[in-house]
């Protein structure tokens, strides 16, 4: 199994924003000051960082898959008709169009892969290129939104459980409009 430094980053990134906002949210929401820890000894302190940047890829992917899931599995609302309809007369509607979502997506695929292959080599590689390019900053920004969209939601449930605090915590207003940016 071949495995791309790219994957590091592109899960890396979301896990660790979700772990980067958890903390921000133990340290300043519940008060937990890291001085008086041992964190701050050089080995405990760079065998945490280091596990965390290992935890993150994982977590990361784990994200990455929920977005999949939510935002293209679940996903009953996509259109392939108006994206036919775009094309024109040129795409090849055959009976059970429309009968299936699944089935007009690999359809959709189908003709897209045509295309690129009656190209002539530069076009195709340019084009094929770039769609990969388009599609894995969509996929990257999805499980980045599904890393903050969580990390929101646990800092709503952290600054709930402090409701003496909770409407006037300058640290709750400032992360959660951090967040929402």
């Amino acid at each position: 199994m071949k495995f791309e430094s790219k994957y590091l980053i592109r899960w890396g990134i979301p896990g660790w924003v979700l772990i980067f906002w958890f903390f921000y949210e133990v340290i300043f929401l519940k008060e937990i000051n890291p001085l008086e820890s041992n964190l701050l000894q050089l080995t405990k302190g760079l065998t945490l960082l280091f596990s965390l940047a290992a935890i993150g890829v994982p977590l990361g992917y784990l994200m990455h898959q929920i977005y999949f899931f939510v935002f293209w599995v679940l996903n009953k609302t996509r259109d392939f008709d108006e994206i036919a309809s775009k094309i024109g007369n040129n795409f090849p509607k055959q009976d059970g169009w429309g009968k299936s979502k699944k089935e007009d997506y690999y359809k959709l695929e189908y003709v897209w892969h045509s295309v690129l292959i009656n190209q002539n080599e530069e076009t195709r590689k340019y084009l094929e290129e770039r769609y990969r390019h388009l599609l894995s900053t969509i996929h990257s920004l999805g499980s980045l939104f599904v890393s903050l969209a969580l990390s929101i939601i646990i800092t709503v449930t952290i600054a709930l459980t402090n409701p003496i605090e909770f409407p006037f915590n300058y640290y709750f207003w400032t992360g959660l409009i951090f967040q929402l940016i």
